[in-house]
């Protein structure tokens, strides 16, 4: 009698448990889906089969999914920030950490150029009496060759027939105090070119940040998409409970069926 009623309970605590599983949220998002027993207890005291079907698919429901046009979106806004949006926060960082390197280094560049250009303007005026009002670059650029406006213009006029001359005016005269004062002109102005062109390359490092964050960050969401659809396509499993509390010979039997 007493291993009936056993029977009886352990089929009671099946059925409640199947409902309270219904509930349960597992852990990291995962949901269980299981339906009801189908049967009852009045089936039970009938020596009748009381089945827990489980055929319903399981798997992983994500809250949230992520969106991988969201994650490429910020990627190529700030690079590791589609990393850090699909789950990838270390290198999320690590691309995070790059760009700002890039910008500190493209600001850098710019502000050491700005100042080397303010210095070799006043090395110009300085030495070669230059006036700096109204120049444009190829201006800097020829008087670093040569040491005055007439030595430019008959020069010119030899091997540069196409280039045109300086005008015959005071804002356009110089004269380099010694040669080596005009090389050492050439030298600061090289070195402003030179953080210029830098700052420059910045940006393209900048760009080439955002691809390979961008190309990182798909090969990332397809990754956990390829995964969630792996957990997703397992099919749920069947168990039957089988109790046979009266009768000769009682006691019940399980079977557990799994579909993948």
């Amino acid at each position: 009698m007493i291993s009936r009623m056993i029977i009886i309970v352990a089929v009671c605590l099946a059925a409640v448990g199947t409902v309270w599983a219904d509930n349960v949220t597992l852990p990291q998002t995962t949901q269980l889906l299981l339906p009801p027993v189908s049967g009852s207890i009045m089936a039970v005291s009938q020596n009748k089969p009381a089945t827990i079907d489980m055929s319903r698919k399981t798997g992983k429901q994500v809250k949230g999914d992520i969106s991988l046009k969201k994650a490429m979106l910020l990627s190529i806004l700030l690079p590791g920030a589609g990393e850090y949006y699909s789950g990838a926060k270390v290198r999320g960082q690590i691309f995070m950490g790059i760009e700002a390197a890039v910008w500190l280094g493209f600001a850098a560049y710019r502000v050491y150029g700005g100042w080397k250009k303010d210095d070799y303007q006043a090395y110009a005026a300085a030495h070669a009496g230059v006036d700096n009002s109204g120049k444009n670059a190829d201006f800097y650029d020829w008087i670093g060759f040569y040491d005055n406006r007439n030595e430019f213009n008959q020069l010119g006029r030899l091997y540069y027939p196409e280039r045109s001359y300086m005008p015959d005016t005071r804002a356009y005269s110089w004269q380099w105090d010694s040669p080596a004062n005009r090389l050492q002109y050439k030298n600061i102005k090289d070195m402003s070119k030179a953080a210029f062109r830098n700052s420059t390359f910045m940006i393209g490092l900048a760009i080439a940040n955002r691809v390979i964050s961008s190309i990182d960050t798909y090969r990332t969401v397809k990754a956990a998409q390829n995964r969630l659809a792996s957990l997703s396509n397992i099919e749920g499993y069947h168990v039957s409970l089988s109790p046979r509390p009266f009768g000769a010979n009682p006691g019940f039997s399980v079977a557990v069926s799994r579909k993948f």
